[in-house]
């Protein structure tokens, strides 16, 4: 009855607590054995964390951060201890489970159903969040997919003894759960009420049939033969993560403190916070955790659709902070708004694709685009009283403006200088042009009665505000350091593509790909230079961040070397072809691009988005591409589970790749006809 299967990214751990086996096993040396108590540890001066595999990879912005967050409450565990932190990577949770049996590893750190089952090979700490599953899908008496060696078999049998059960392989996840659903290959299953509540939210189809009445605990394991550690780990717990019962409440600055957590309302936007190939990024984002860090705090982020909405959950205690590039406004403060010292200064910038505008004369018999609702509109009113312009208003997000301008399709818009300078590193198109006089200051906002906080931000502002990790963080975001000059190609003349050719050749063919396919991407990424460090932190001829090489059982160290960066990035997009097992051979390369530049879960946001809008979620070009695109609107970004990406720079990323490869492969094709 499977006639086919999609297979995601997704770690199951983030979205659902269940034994999903998702990863392939990750080649690396085994740690020694040890099953040492909590003095021996001490002793030794290091723990062992296992972890999963490709974790960083699925980080969903608006779910909560689990993975992130269980990584940073570890290793602040072994920081309070005075241990250093050793990782030990697992390739799914009953090889997670082993590690810990073993003797390989002290404590898994994963989001872990508690079963009876599992009980019995391992003791569990106190439970970190708790949950019931839903049933999800279309029709409840239809057939369940339900993958063996999951926490789900037992709740099937329990509910539906005389249903329909569809084998599933254990690797598909709650992504691939939902595209069964849609494709009709399966009617229902099973899933957490977070996976739940994404998939339902992200599907047309998908829908809430039935929420099963028992309670889950989701903990971390430890050896029977730990009780120290256990009793240690459980009240550093117990302090720092579970006395808070995540609840929707208005907190001061002690009640912060005493759970551990500060949470961080913001919008999906690159000036403040997004997904980029699995890491964290965000210019607010990375200041806020800053500040978090700085007091001993963990960060949570809580992704709001709207402005407005920022609003009306800081007023309701769903956050502490909103960090989404706001100005300071009379009416915001009396609807009870606290503002900061502002942590950015900027200028509001003319952007265009054609002629750039370089001084207000030169606006004369252009027409210009802008929200009516934004503050560009209220400037430009005014200037159009000097100035003979056209000022067209559009119903439209600056994301989508820009994206326009960038089209063609509007000749000039008025936009914050920091967002212009962000998206111009991103879009070589894009000119950016005068800045008016007359500076805003961006800043942070609490609740009118949290003066603590309120105050414990400003000086944090004041204290590091043209400092130096404020001036990394602007030029890593905001600085144009000249953007490579990737839209020319080099002059090829004979046999050679690049200085690396005999490193790549024996390694793609292994891999199942033109070695040519491997010299393209690898000049989009890096221009041939291995010592190449992308703004993320992405290293290497083809630009692999070193959390994904170590999980690759690739030394990061060596990321810069040519034949350790291109094993990596080979590695690597083996690994996003095999997302997508159920497409043609061709579209798989595509596709498995695509991930390589923007991670899989985006990609599949694409497929769902291209199928609603009647295209071909089985086709990149002129099909998945476009939905790419408008995933960067605000209005499809909120409905997606993976929410904003730079649809343009995945879309372009994919072209030119595949045009330098046409080039490449002519190139040859000529020199065998001796032409």
């Amino acid at each position: 009855m499977v006639s086919r299967v999609l297979v995601a990214a997704v770690c199951c751990a983030l979205l659902h607590g269940c034994g999903v086996d998702t990863e392939p096993p990750v080649e690396s040396a085994a740690p020694l054995r040890s099953i040492a108590d909590w003095p021996t540890i001490l002793e030794r001066g290091t723990i062992r964390f296992a972890r999963r595999a490709w974790s960083g990879f699925e980080t969903l912005p608006s779910q909560g951060l689990p993975a992130e967050q269980y990584r940073r409450l570890a290793e602040r565990f072994a920081r309070r201890h005075g241990l250093a932190v050793e990782w030990v990577v697992a390739a799914n949770v009953d090889e997670l489970l082993r590690h810990v049996q073993d003797g390989r590893a002290d404590i898994a750190v994963h989001h872990l159903t508690v079963t009876e089952g599992r009980k019995e090979r391992v003791v569990f700490s106190l439970p970190l969040t708790r949950s019931r599953e839903w049933v999800v899908g279309v029709d409840e008496g239809g057939g369940f997919g339900i993958a063996d060696h999951t926490a789900y078999v037992d709740s099937f049998n329990a509910h539906y003894p005389d249903a329909l059960r569809v084998p599933v392989p254990a690797e598909t996840d709650p992504i691939g759960f939902q595209g069964l659903i849609e494709d009709g290959v399966i009617d229902v299953t099973i899933m957490d009420e977070a996976a739940a509540r994404a998939i339902v939210a992200a599907s047309d189809r998908v829908r809430k049939l039935r929420e099963l009445p028992e309670v889950h605990e989701h903990a971390w394991a430890l050896r029977r033969e730990n009780p120290v550690l256990k009793e240690i780990l459980d009240a550093y717990l117990l302090k720092r993560h579970t006395t808070d019962d995540h609840r929707s409440e208005v907190r001061d600055w002690e009640r912060i403190v005493s759970t551990g957590r500060l949470r961080m309302l913001t919008v999906n936007q690159p000036t403040t916070y997004y997904l980029w190939r699995g890491e964290l990024l965000g210019y607010e984002y990375e200041l806020v955790r800053s500040f978090a860090e700085a007091n001993d705090l963990e960060l949570e982020v809580i992704v709001a659709q709207s402005i407005g909405e920022l609003f009306e959950w800081l007023a309701a205690g769903r956050g502490d902070v909103i960090a989404a590039s706001l100005v300071r406004t009379g009416e915001r403060e009396e609807e009870g708004l606290r503002f900061t010292l502002p942590f950015l200064q900027i200028r509001e910038t003319f952007v265009t694709a054609g002629k750039p505008v370089t001084a207000v004369a030169d606006l004369v018999g252009r027409q210009v685009a802008v929200n009516p609702m934004t503050s560009y509109a209220h400037t430009l009113r005014a200037l159009a009283g000097d100035v003979d312009f056209e000022l067209d208003f559009v119903e439209l997000s600056t994301t989508a403006i820009l994206e326009a301008v960038v089209g063609g399709e509007i000749d000039v818009t008025l936009v914050d200088g920091h967002r212009a300078g962000l998206e111009a590193t991103f879009e070589p198109l894009m000119s950016l042009g005068l800045a008016l006089e007359g500076d805003k200051g961006l800043r942070w906002a609490v609740n009118a009665g949290n003066a603590e906080l309120g105050d414990r931000l400003d000086a944090f502002i004041d204290q590091n505000y043209r400092g130096y990790d404020f001036n990394v963080l602007h030029r890593k975001y905001f600085v144009n350091q000249g953007r490579i000059a990737r839209q020319h190609e080099h002059r090829i003349t004979g046999n050679d593509l690049s200085p690396f050719d005999l490193i790549v050749r024996p390694l793609a063919e292994d891999a199942g790909f033109d070695w040519r396919l491997i010299v393209a991407q690898m000049y989009q990424e890096s221009g041939f230079e291995p010592d190449r460090v992308s703004f993320a932190g992405a290293e290497g001829l083809l630009q692999v961040l070193p959390r994904t090489a170590r999980d690759l059982g690739v030394d990061a160290d060596k990321l810069a070397r040519p034949e350790v960066g291109i094993a990596a990035g080979i590695g690597y997009l083996s690994w996003t072809r095999q997302r997508f097992p159920d497409l043609p051979v061709g579209e798989q390369l595509w596709f498995a691009l695509g991930a390589y530049n923007a991670g899989v879960g985006h990609v599949r946001d694409g497929q769902r988005l291209a199928r609603r809008l009647g295209l071909d979620g089985s086709l990149w070009f002129d099909n998945v591409e476009l939905a790419m695109l408008k995933l960067a609107e605000p209005e499809f970004a909120r409905e997606s589970v993976y929410g904003y990406v730079r649809g343009s720079e995945v879309t372009r990323y994919v072209r030119e790749i595949r045009d330098r490869y046409r080039a490449y492969v002519d190139h040859f094709d000529r020199l065998e006809a001796g032409s």
